[in-house]
């Protein structure tokens, strides 16, 4: 009985939430609705068929779009397992370093990837090196934080029992903690690599290059056919990366 109030409340306070919001935002449901007439037009009419234009640019853009992603998730996970060790209270007993470490990775993190790649464009300039360092940026803050979850879940009980047999800090970081950890540190790292192949076509769209600033010019130019595309090239590299990273996972892990 106290399940279904509590179901029936949360469901009162959703749509006060809804209401208030689209009072506030001037979003009105029914004409979203009576629009969709136009939208569906401009679709069929400007953006259908696709366009191919300068292939060259468009392999060329995806390329820099999968190397952007595949480099700084790599960079990323290097700097964070240096991180995750600095930050793991059972391995690095200067708890001051620790704080440091986890208030650091929770500040990159929280600072959307968008933010970064506006603040370094506007700071360096168009290009593929300030989309990287941005991925880089926040996959930092994303993998430190998991690789302490990962070191805290498993350090505590091994450094205890290895300790108790005499064993060094780093033997027991390189015979046990990193194998034992390993697993988890491969499928962060796949996850991350996937995030970051969807934001990297994103980041293109405000200045970082890849795919999303090759789609953005046509867009531009108020060429929709080829602007499609490149949105069709976009979701084949996701749908990709999806499927690559399931089945690096199943055969890896």
């Amino acid at each position: 009985m106290e399940s279904r109030r509590a179901a029936r409340t949360f469901l009162y306070v959703l749509f006060a939430l809804f209401v208030i919001s689209t009072a506030f935002t001037k979003f009105n449901p029914i004409d979203a609705l009576l629009a969709q007439g136009e939208f569906w037009n401009f679709i069929f009419t400007d953006f259908i068929p696709p366009r191919i234009q300068r292939l060259g640019a468009l392999f060329t853009a995806v390329k820099q779009t999968l190397y952007m992603a595949i480099g700084a998730t790599g960079v990323s996970a290097v700097l964070s397992l240096i991180l995750g060790f600095l930050g793991t209270p059972a391995i690095c007993r200067f708890r001051l370093v620790g704080a440091l470490v986890r208030g650091f990775a929770s500040l990159l993190r929280n600072i959307p990837v968008l933010v970064w790649a506006f603040i370094l464009v506007a700071a360096f300039g168009i290009g593929t090196a300030v989309g990287v360092v941005s991925l880089v940026i926040s996959t930092v803050g994303e993998l430190t934080r998991y690789f302490i979850e990962t070191l805290d879940e498993i350090a505590g009980e091994n450094i205890e029992a290895l300790e108790a047999t005499g064993a060094g800090m780093l033997p027991v970081i390189t015979q046990a903690i990193v194998p034992a950890a390993m697993p988890s540190f491969i499928a962060w790292f796949l996850y991350c690599l996937e995030l970051n192949i969807r934001a990297s076509t994103i980041l293109g769209m405000v200045g970082a290059g890849g795919i999303g600033l090759l789609m953005t010019g046509y867009i531009k130019q108020y060429n929709y056919g080829a602007a499609s595309t490149a949105i069709i090239a976009v979701a084949a590299i996701i749908i990709g990366a999806n499927l690559l990273t399931d089945y690096l996972r199943r055969v890896i892990l």
